[in-house]
């Protein structure tokens, strides 16, 4: 199809292209492209990438574009806290990465757990992708709103090493994490906070 004289690719094609700039390893459901065409449209689209082979289904409506490892010579895994996104994106809900997979992702921890929990304003949630489980839990507005998602990230890691946090193994490490930007972002979010919790980031931040 023409318009303008140039030639019009098809969504698929269109949602492949947008995938590429994306990059391997992201995750996506349908919503991501209801900007660009209707959903009945959208929904097919995805069908024939996903008969191509070009993407993979995770859950029902929810896909990656997969990584290939050339050593295993397969497909890698999916990123569960880009899983979690996409989810919290289709259905609207503010999440925020807890427990041992916040110190992951901080460079605190290089151990990866079998079960990623997130805090969620929406629904609590249970699903197992590729054996691993990825569990949302709800809580109150004012527990999900920390600051950005740095500042939630480093707050959750706190909670979880509690007074580890001062020890020499991690004293130095957080304090390394922690640059102006995300202090100002941590002392605002100070209030809503434990009182323990506060004692522990206060400590720190001098």
């Amino acid at each position: 199809m023409k318009k303008g004289g140039r030639e019009q690719k098809p969504l698929d094609e269109k949602i492949l292209d947008l995938l590429r700039r994306w990059g391997r390893g992201c995750v996506f459901s349908n919503s991501d492209f209801f900007a660009y065409a209707p959903g009945a449209s959208v929904g097919r689209s995805l069908h024939e990438l996903k008969e191509k082979g070009k993407i993979r289904p995770l859950l029902r409506g929810l896909y990656d574009y997969p990584k290939y490892s050339t050593l295993l010579q397969e497909e890698l895994a999916p990123d569960l806290n880009r899983v979690a996104q996409a989810l919290a994106r289709k259905h609207k809900w503010h999440i925020q990465t807890t427990g041992s997979t916040a110190l992951n992702y901080l460079g605190l921890s290089t151990q990866i757990p079998m079960r990623v929990t997130f805090l969620s304003d929406g629904p609590s949630r249970k699903f197992t992708i590729d054996g691993r489980i990825l569990e949302f839990k709800h809580t109150s507005i004012k527990e999900s709103y920390l600051g950005d998602e740095e500042c939630e990230l480093f707050i959750q890691a706190i909670k979880e090493l509690g007074d580890l946090a001062l020890s020499d193994d991690y004293n130095g490490k957080i304090r390394a994490i922690l640059t102006p930007k995300l202090r100002a972002q941590v002392e605002k979010a100070l209030p809503l906070l434990t009182e323990k919790v506060r004692n522990i980031i206060r400590t720190l931040l001098q």
